[in-house]
């Protein structure tokens, strides 16, 4: 018998959750990847707010890497679904300072958590880190990649566990494009 799941973009292999019970409801409003790109790109642009990207870099950085992996055969289908823009969002709420001063030291920080979500709810065991680089060395990429990990572990555990908590992330990335 297969199990129904809440959120269908995060692989069922990261969570282990109970088939939902009669009073509780599964059903997740459909919000296109589009949509939540933008308003993850909205959350960063205010929160960045020293710098003042450019509305389009973030999303073109991810998007970039997404065809990239996906052109080069590293998956079956693109990674940027709602599921895995909520999953990003979250990781980049508490992982990027507001104090962040540089283009360069945003998109360090931007493709890490992208790099720890894709190896995190990807549907392969592992990514090439090289198109997530950027001019910094490997050594500082593994070493965020290890710190962002440990702040982050027990909430990445949480949004795939809790229904609940995965719909308040998702509440609180649209109420962005507000």
């Amino acid at each position: 018998m297969k199990r129904r799941h809440c959120s269908p973009d995060i692989p069922a292999k990261r969570r282990q959750t109970d088939p939902p019970k009669a009073s509780q409801s599964c059903h997740q409003p459909y919000i296109p990847p589009n949509e939540l790109l933008r308003c993850l790109r909205l959350f960063l642009h205010q929160r960045c707010s020293k710098l003042r990207p450019s509305a389009i870099w973030p999303v073109r950085w991810l998007r970039n890497i997404d065809t990239h992996l996906f052109v080069a055969g590293y998956q079956s289908k693109k990674f940027l679904s709602s599921g895995s823009v909520v999953f990003l969002y979250m990781l980049c709420r508490d992982l990027i300072s507001p104090e962040i001063d540089s283009l360069e030291e945003l998109q360090a920080s931007l493709l890490t958590c992208y790099y720890i979500a894709y190896s995190y709810i990807g549907i392969e065991l592992g990514y090439p880190p090289k198109p997530f680089l950027m001019g910094g060395s490997r050594t500082a990429f593994w070493e965020r990649c290890i710190s962002y990990t440990q702040i982050m572990s027990s909430k990445m555990l949480k949004i795939n566990n809790n229904r609940r908590f995965y719909r308040e992330v998702l509440a609180e990335l649209k109420a962005m494009g507000r």
